[in-house]
């Protein structure tokens, strides 16, 4: 699925007023980070990392919580998804740039 096609149809499930869009995603992004650290850690503690087929699920869902914030956000800030891949991409190919030429200069 492309990226803004996404975005498009998750758009059609936003449950807040869109007026005060990007302070209310906000929390329900924390919430959310914050939900999936738990079940993180749970995997890690209770067993060892490794994720069966329920726990990845429940995971999978929850990086998919993250998404809706994000999507929302995103949209909320008159971006389009493909804009803020770009964005970001070109922030870590200039990192990149950065780190090599660091390393040729020592």
């Amino acid at each position: 699925m492309d990226l803004n096609d996404y975005q498009s149809q998750i758009r059609q499930h936003i449950n807040y007023p869109t007026e005060v869009g990007p302070y209310s995603v906000i929390l329900a992004l924390m919430k959310d980070v914050g939900h999936l650290s738990e079940k993180l850690d749970d995997v890690l503690i209770n067993d060892h990392g490794s994720f069966d087929d329920k726990k990845r699920l429940s995971t999978g869902i929850t990086i998919g919580d993250i998404l809706f914030d994000i999507v929302n956000l995103a949209s909320d800030l008159n971006y389009s998804l493909n804009e803020i891949a770009a964005i970001n991409l070109m922030k870590h190919n200039k990192e990149s740039e950065n780190k090599d030429k660091s390393k040729k200069e020592e």
